[in-house]
């Protein structure tokens, strides 16, 4: 019986060594996060940039799909967007600030980038070309 005891025991210990690195871990990661909070923030902008750069190759305003395969393509495949996600960006962030607009027709709405949008692109692109 004191094996059982013994064993019963030591699975305990281990559940429990188990839990506190799991939660070492994930306070870890938290702390991470925070830490690196605006960057992540950042990358909220960068889908953002993508979506405008995308736009502002356009002739006419584009559904969330084709705007999703001008990213794939001109990024070699390298990047790909699901529409649902674009949609988010376009009307969650883009739209609301004036960087685009869509037009409803149909069942699908259209997306063109507007001149705010165009200069907040030319920025981006700016910056990025100094620190390339």
């Amino acid at each position: 019986m004191t094996n059982d005891s013994d064993k019963n025991l030591s699975q305990g210990n281990d559940k429990l060594s188990s839990e506190k690195r799991n939660n070492s871990n994930l306070q870890r990661i938290w702390d991470s996060i925070v830490t690196n909070y605006e960057m992540i923030q950042g990358a909220q902008y960068s889908n953002s940039f993508i979506v405008l750069l995308a736009l502002s190759e356009a002739n006419e305003p584009l559904t969330t799909t084709q705007i999703s395969e001008i990213i794939t393509k001109q990024s070699n495949g390298n990047i790909y967007k699901i529409s649902s996600t674009l949609k988010d960006s376009l009307e969650h962030r883009l739209k609301r600030e004036g960087y685009v607009q869509g037009v409803d027709n149909e069942r699908k709405s259209r997306y063109s980038i507007t001149p705010k949008g165009i200069k907040l692109l030319a920025g981006w692109i700016s910056f990025l070309t100094a620190y390339s």
